[in-house]
């Protein structure tokens, strides 16, 4: 598979998600695709699909744009570093993402690991005074010692 191939698949799975489709994005994928991620590993299309719509429902506006090195490509297995970003709680969230792709023979997504900030997100997302002061807490005895 094509450089040029592995790039545009990729960017299609991307954009999919942005529209909210399902079936474009499983259309890419191997029968037994294993997608990880900090949400957990989901495993063949039906767990991809399951996933997907949950997302769906979670993201308001979902937007991804490439950032930093952009897509790297070696063989069957690239990189994707974009930022995400969207409304989730109804508040505004953006963070970076990179993404790693195997593809098999036939051009089908085989492996994807993604991997982001779950405390970033629920930093931006949290809107409630209880939840908030949780999540600042939290983040606050991970960053001890830095200032």
């Amino acid at each position: 598979m094509s450089e040029e191939k592995i790039a545009e698949t990729m960017r299609k799975f991307v954009g999919s998600l942005e529209t909210k489709d399902v079936e474009t994005p499983l259309s890419l994928c191997a029968d037994d695709i294993v997608w990880k991620n900090s949400a957990g590993t989901f495993k063949g299309k039906e767990e991809v699909k399951k996933y997907l719509n949950w997302l769906g429902e979670k993201v308001e506006n979902p937007k991804l744009t490439d950032s930093g090195c952009g897509i790297l490509i070696q063989g069957n297995k690239a990189a994707y570093e974009h930022t995400f970003s969207g409304v989730m709680e109804g508040e505004k969230v953006s963070f970076p993402m990179l993404c790693t792709y195997e593809f098999n023979e036939d051009g089908n997504i085989k492996s994807l690991r993604s991997v982001y900030d779950r405390l970033a997100i629920a930093e931006q997302a949290t809107n409630k005074w209880l939840p908030k002061k949780i999540v600042n807490t939290l983040v606050g005895q991970l960053q001890k010692g830095l200032e």
